[in-house]
């Protein structure tokens, strides 16, 4: 299972993950395959807010902390946990972290153009 994405326009580009479907600005929505935890669709809407679901998930919930972004570029993964790192509009990064033995995602801190 994968995301599917339309054309993009200027204003959205619906996609659609684990049959979800949102608005997302011109880069879409990415599929990520977890190794330790669920699968994972990540977006980022028109407005910047950043977004995600999962199986069963029952819809786009939008990620904790607030972030605004223009797109995600990387995802990092251990056996601890999980990270989603994205870049505004200004060139800045920020990462988002879930501790897999919480299952709680923290809020966005700022980061190197390498890792989260």
């Amino acid at each position: 299972m994968g995301v599917s994405t339309s054309p993009a326009s200027a204003a959205a580009a619906p996609a659609t993950c684990f049959g979800y479907t949102g608005n997302f600005n011109d880069y879409g929505a990415d599929f990520v395959d977890w190794k330790y935890g669920p699968d994972e669709c990540f977006g980022v809407a028109p407005s910047g807010t950043i977004w995600h679901t999962w199986s069963g998930a029952g819809g786009w919930k939008e990620m904790p902390g607030s972030g605004r972004a223009l797109t995600t570029v990387a995802y990092f993964e251990n056996s601890a946990g999980k990270a989603v790192k994205v870049i505004t509009e200004t060139g800045n990064y920020y990462c988002n972290y879930d501790d897999y033995a919480t299952n709680t995602w923290g809020g966005w801190y700022a980061t190197s153009t390498d890792h989260c």
